[in-house]
């Protein structure tokens, strides 16, 4: 049999009341996995709201997804980008948060 290499699929993964996620994953469903671990919720209150917003087989190495620059690092982006883009969650649950709390939002 033929060894086959395995190809890293980046995927991009949408929810309502979350940020869009880049995560790296074989298939879908660790994809949604891996975005409740950005996210930091538990899969199971995310897994059926998840939505696949892109899909890239053999994506490129040490090129961020975000802003596409060359970085020396873990994939899926750079360190800038991973750290503006956990705090964009961050807002955006506080920003949520708050609304519950005023009532403008059911």
């Amino acid at each position: 049999m033929a060894d086959r290499k395995k190809k890293d699929i980046l995927w991009e993964v949408g929810c309502e009341g979350h940020t869009d996620a880049w995560v790296i994953a074989g298939n879908w469903e660790l994809a949604t996995v891996e975005a409740a671990k950005f996210w930091q919720v538990p899969w199971r209150e995310v897994a059926a709201a998840c939505e696949m917003k892109k899909r890239i087989v053999g994506a490129p190495r040490n090129v961020c997804c975000r802003c596409g620059k060359t970085y020396f690092g873990a994939p899926p982006m750079c360190s800038f980008c991973q750290k503006d883009q956990r705090l964009e969650e961050e807002h955006l649950r506080r920003k949520l948060n708050r609304a519950y709390q005023l009532g403008k939002v059911m």
